[in-house]
């Protein structure tokens, strides 16, 4: 067992970005690494170094904690030495000590201090080798004991903790996303944040044809747990009566039709919340009205970027991502809406499709039901 004084917060593609850039990537990742420790009650102090963020806390949920935060790929609990081999090789022998392997590997890394990854490897095992009687093993060993040495200090571990991935949250413009209470839908919104962008979550409330409010809602508590402390606006729309005027006159085109209308509300949410885009939980083929056909019709011609984070995605890797962010238990008895008709368009033509939309009005009816729209901060 180590004895934590540090936490070392590792990320990815931020290394990869202009000064300007990185600098302000790694002050927002850093800020909402600080918050997820507050709200757990942990008393910490942060640093930063090249390539690393250090978290100074010695309460061992720190690693757990600060690897859900969106743009963390690993974090290591370690204990801070001083960048001697001496003091490396003690460390290493006291965490050996504890946990008496029968075989064990040390895995140094120089970064910019004075002494040669293969010197550290060479002495510090032989210490550990000649204090536990433990045999070196580089394959498989049972005890690996990492080594990261610097310039000013050295970090003593044991454990690589993986992180989320991607990139901080807040680095990236704000998304709409479309929520329907189903199992899609929030993993969508929750890859997007993964990709650093803030959410704005819009369900279209059609009941009686659906009620999936009760799911969406909770849903959306769930994506906020993973949010660094930034509200999210839940904004319903009713869309009853455009509903029932698209199936009263072409039922068979009601799902094509009624994304339309959803899309140009979408639009006008995008404007009010000075969002850059809108997201969908679509995967390809996987219902009627996911073919690329009706997605074509649905999707031409309309003013704003949507994205589909899950287009190739096939279910089963869906319901595994919805497990581990948490929404799956939530949304897995929504139920069909009734509005569907019994053989949906599954191949729509686009110029069919938007002579319909401009017979029925949707863009008007599209702004005069955003007028009906209510938000809750969540």
């Amino acid at each position: 067992m180590i004895s934590q004084d540090v936490v070392l917060i590792r990320y990815g593609e931020i290394t990869l970005k202009d000064r300007w850039t990185r600098l302000n990537w790694e002050r927002i990742l850093s800020a909402n690494i600080a918050f997820d420790l507050r709200k757990a009650g942990l008393e910490h102090r942060i640093t930063k170094g090249e390539g690393r963020i250090f978290v100074h806390a010695a309460n061992p949920d720190a690693a757990q904690i600060a690897a859900r935060t969106f743009g963390v790929v690993s974090t290591s609990p370690a204990e801070t030495v001083s960048p001697n081999i001496k003091e490396i090789s003690r460390a290493a022998v006291d965490i050996a000590m504890s946990a008496r392997p029968l075989s064990f590997a040390i895995r140094p890394r120089r970064s910019g201090g004075s002494i040669p990854s293969e010197e550290i490897g060479r002495i510090a095992g032989e210490a550990v080798r000649k204090s536990t009687g433990a045999a070196v093993d580089l394959r498989k060993p049972e005890l690996e004991i990492f080594v990261e040495a610097r310039q000013d200090k050295a970090y003593v571990f044991t454990e690589v903790v993986k992180g989320v991935g991607g990139l901080p949250l807040g680095s990236q413009g704000r998304m709409v996303t479309l929520i329907s209470g189903g199992i899609d839908s929030p993993v969508a919104a929750w890859m997007m944040m993964r990709r650093g962008c803030p959410v704005t979550l819009l369900h279209f409330d059609s009941r009686p044809y659906a009620d999936a409010l009760r799911q969406s809602l909770r849903c959306a508590g769930v994506l906020a747990e993973w949010t660094s402390g930034r509200k999210i606006n839940f904004i319903q729309v009713p869309i009853k009566r455009g509903i029932e005027k698209i199936a009263a006159h072409y039922p068979r085109a009601t799902c094509v039709l009624c994304r339309r209308l959803m899309y140009r509300i979408a639009f006008e949410i995008v404007k009010i919340e000075n969002a850059l885009g809108v997201v969908t939980g679509y995967s390809m083929g996987q219902v009627a009205s996911q073919t690329a056909e009706n997605i074509m019709a649905e999707q031409t011609g309309m003013d704003v970027p949507i994205y589909h984070p899950l287009i190739a995605m096939d279910k089963t890797e869906i319901v595994d991502w919805a497990r581990k962010i948490g929404t799956y238990s939530v949304t897995e008895e929504t139920k069909t809406c009734t509005a569907v008709p019994r053989k949906p368009m599954t191949k729509a033509k686009l110029d069919y499709i938007i002579a319909l939309e401009d017979e029925l009005g949707l863009k008007e009816m599209a702004k005069a039901l955003v007028q009906e729209m209510s938000t809750t901060r969540i």
